[in-house]
């Protein structure tokens, strides 16, 4: 008896010594963070596009063309006819002494103040995809899943799933773990299909770039369900970080625009899809939706993946500030502190090919692409 108490104890004292060291490193993290955090950049001289709008269903283009609407942070709206996949919103925007010091929560205002109107892009959505579990990716989706999508699965990893097990709006069984079979450059995953549209995904092995000074946030993993959701930044565990292909099929379940998705900058090769069998599978990827910070805290991001898609059009994401509530006026966007945004833009021009397009999106912005 004495022996299993002895055991009990001991565990418990590890189990502490684990938490105070996530208390330093959250703490020595946010500290380096403040120390640079007026150094977010003004917007004006950057390529930001603030135009566009939904194609009704009345128009010629609406059956075939892939409509893209960026909503902040890893967040956008992907579209093809009725069909739509969304990934993780995140509208909340805590600052950085919040993240640093006190309890974080999602601000409904701030996402109804982006969401609760006609043409928000979300009707006919079939799926929530989920990069990795971060708050900044996580914390905004159980309130717009229970106000926007109550119908609709969430899918990401299993730390993803954990933690959102914490929240007991959320239903078990519309929480899907995808990390039992995941593609990479030498295997292919399992492919998903929601029901009731045409379309497909497949979740890919990734990784997250440190931020800056090669410092990581918040890692780790959840190996069981969480009694509640997570109070603080730190308590938002990253998990394992996914990438993901995203397929718009036609009648005869042939693909018909291929859409690749990473919402954290990685090393090569992962993020990369599979080498398909061109005799199986020869469609290669229209449109590349790539994140820009971290990129210089890995190696050749966003050049190796852009080479290995080799996609016609690329779209930019997670690259305004997002320890500020988003200002109303899109020419009052700042840049991520610390991030060069000109520097990737430098690397991504030189990275196109065959005549290959980009867009960096405002918050809001819709963007067309033609099959």
């Amino acid at each position: 008896m004495m022996r299993r108490n002895s055991a009990t104890e001991t565990g418990r004292r590890a189990g502490n010594a684990r938490r105070l060291a996530w208390l330093a490193l959250a703490f020595v993290s946010c500290l380096a963070a403040i120390a640079v955090s007026g150094c977010s950049g003004p917007s004006d001289k950057l390529p930001v596009y603030t135009g566009g709008s939904e194609l009704p269903a009345s128009d010629p283009a609406y059956a075939t063309a892939v409509q893209v609407r960026y909503l902040g942070a890893g967040g956008v709206v992907i579209k093809r006819g009725p069909d739509v996949i969304v990934t993780a919103p995140f509208f909340s925007n805590p600052s950085i002494p919040r993240v640093a010091f006190a309890e974080i929560q999602s601000r409904p205002d701030q996402i109804d103040r982006f969401l609760d109107r006609p043409g928000n892009g979300l009707a006919g959505t079939k799926a929530i995809l989920v990069g990795h579990a971060h708050y900044d990716h996580l914390m905004d989706v159980p309130y717009i899943k229970s106000k926007y999508l109550p119908q609709v699965r969430i899918y990401g990893s299993e730390t993803m799933k954990n933690t959102l097990a914490g929240d007991k709006s959320i239903p078990g069984s519309d929480v899907q773990s995808v990390e039992t079979d995941l593609g990479s450059e030498q295997h292919v995953g399992k492919w998903w299909r929601p029901e009731g549209g045409r379309i497909r995904f497949m979740a890919l092995k990734s990784e997250h770039a440190p931020i800056f000074w090669h410092l990581k946030f918040f890692e780790g993993s959840y190996e069981a369900p969480l009694s509640e959701i997570p109070k603080r930044a730190y308590g938002w565990r990253e998990g394992q970080t996914l990438a993901y292909l995203i397929d718009f099929l036609g009648a005869d379940d042939k693909v018909e625009f291929r859409v690749h998705y990473q919402d954290a900058a990685s090393n090569s090769p992962f993020g990369f899809p599979p080498q398909f069998d061109p005799g199986d599978d020869p469609r290669p990827v229209d449109l590349a939706i790539v994140c820009m910070p971290g990129f210089d805290q890995v190696k050749d991001y966003p050049k190796a993946i852009l080479d290995r898609l080799k996609p016609r059009y690329v779209v930019i994401i997670h690259w305004e500030d997002f320890f500020a509530l988003l200002p109303d006026d899109a020419k009052d966007l700042r840049t991520v502190p610390t991030e060069d945004a000109e520097g990737f833009l430098s690397i991504l021009h030189a990275s196109l090919e065959n005549g290959a397009t980009f867009k960096l999106p405002a918050p809001g912005a819709w963007m067309t692409f033609a099959p």
